[in-house]
């Protein structure tokens, strides 16, 4: 029996380290990487120095740790270079960038991203950047002010444009005592993220076989080119009193992803969002609907030129009779609210457009199959994803989602526990093929 790998498992991992306080960190990463089977090579710009040694990332990597341009004196080291075209190993930075399968750099800083997206090359990370045709997933760290910053801001969507993928970064104490975004993802966030690229990428070198996927259309990077995809994401909340509200404990993380992903694969994106606690995807434009009613009328009025529409929102289904004008006053006895139905969204959507294609989400905490189905039914949907927020790993705010897809046919395919990217990857590979479908009839 061939004993089941990790996506990591005899996958080239070149990992980058830039001049930011995070590198003290890639020790640590690499140790992990390696330990789920990754060969990992270094290469460090010359202000990654001065927060890690060079020594320190050898002694926890077999591959070549180069600091410098035309480094030829560590090609052969490790597992890298066995069998490379002779014509590579003359110089570090090409043979390292395309016999890789993945090109990691963690931290990434503001300048980092600057050189990357405007294509520069004036060290041996940015030339091998360039030189790569592998994947490339950054994990930025940088004070807040620089992560706002409108050019910082323009270049991490001119990458993301282009296919780079980001993890992070966070929200949480910086190097300079300041709070805000800009805290480099938690490495084992990094680790799942680079599992998740090398297998989005189908770079991984593992031996037992990919999963087989549904029969059908062949889908490719760029599947929704041309299609505009709308996707709602977070919790909607339907006022009390001037002060307070209904909502749910949605992060919009799951939307987000979904959003994100679909711009990967070439889509125009859509969003609109309700109340979200997760960080907003970078370089897509957002609308904001809080209240159910004000969703209702994004949704109907983006789908008029959209040819699919992701509902991965939690929309309440209750709201208040008509909220007080002020603030509803303590009492002893305490008070009694009257809830009355929200409209469906979906339903409404369905009737409108009767020729687009919809995705619903069922959040479920039992008899999970059964209710989706009725789900499904009910709404006149062509996709959808039910899952339990009870389940382990898959809670409100987590990044891991375990999910069961139904289609209009009545097949069902469960995902299982997958990061909330590949969850995002299966739906929209499903929907590239329905919309692939309708117009070859």
């Amino acid at each position: 029996m061939t004993e089941a790998r990790s996506g990591l498992d005899q996958s080239r991992v070149l990992l980058g380290v830039t001049g930011g306080v995070a590198a003290y960190k890639t020790p640590e990463l690499i140790r992990l990487l390696a330990k789920e089977g990754a060969h990992v090579s270094v290469v460090m710009t010359r202000n990654a120095r001065r927060f890690v040694t060079r020594d320190a990332l050898k002694s926890v990597t077999h591959g070549p740790v180069l600091t410098g341009l035309f480094e030829a004196q560590a090609l052969g080291e490790g597992p890298w270079f066995e069998g490379s075209p002779p014509s590579t190993l003359g110089m570090a930075h090409i043979g390292m960038a395309r016999e890789a399968d993945l090109v990691l750099v963690a931290p990434a800083t503001a300048n980092l991203l600057a050189k990357l997206a405007r294509g520069l090359a004036d060290d041996l990370l940015s030339t091998a950047l360039l030189a790569t045709r592998a994947p490339i997933l950054l994990a930025p760290a940088m004070n807040v002010a620089m992560w706002e910053h409108p050019a910082v801001q323009e270049n991490a969507r001119i990458l993301r444009d282009r296919g780079v993928r980001f993890v992070g970064p966070e929200e949480g104490e910086l190097a300079d005592g300041e709070w805000g975004m800009g805290r480099m993802a938690p490495l084992e966030a990094i680790v799942e993220a680079t599992r998740d690229a090398l297998e989005a990428g189908g770079m991984s070198r593992r031996a037992e076989a990919a999963p087989p996927r549904p029969q059908g259309i062949a889908i490719s990077d760029q599947a929704l080119r041309g299609r505009t995809i709308v996707v709602t994401a977070g919790g909607t909340e339907e006022p009390i009193d001037p002060v307070r509200v209904i909502t749910n404990r949605s992060s919009g993380k799951m939307g987000f992803a979904l959003a994100e992903e679909a711009r990967r694969m070439g889509a125009r994106v859509t969003l609109i969002t309700a109340r979200t606690s997760a960080p907003a995807p970078v370089g897509i434009a957002r609308t904001e609907a809080l209240t159910v009613s004000a969703m209702a009328g994004a949704v109907r009025e983006a789908m008029r030129d959209a040819d699919a529409l992701i509902m991965a929102a939690a929309v309440s289904d209750f709201t208040p009779g008509p909220p007080s004008g002020s603030k509803i006053k303590r009492a002893e006895s305490g008070v009694t609210l009257e809830l009355k139905a929200t409209q469906d969204i979906l339903r409404a959507v369905r009737s409108e457009f009767p020729k687009k294609h919809l995705v619903g989400f069922a959040l479920e905490t039992g008899d999970e199959e059964r209710a989706g189905r009725e789900k499904l039914e009910r709404k006149g949907l062509d996709l959808i994803a039910i899952n339990n927020p009870l389940k382990p790993g898959a809670g409100f705010g987590s990044d891991q989602n375990d999910v069961t897809l139904i289609d209009r046919s009545g097949a069902l395919e469960r995902l299982g526990l997958r990061s909330k990217r590949d969850v995002a990857r299966a739906i929209l590979e499903r929907v590239a093929r329905a919309l692939a479908g309708k117009a070859a009839r």
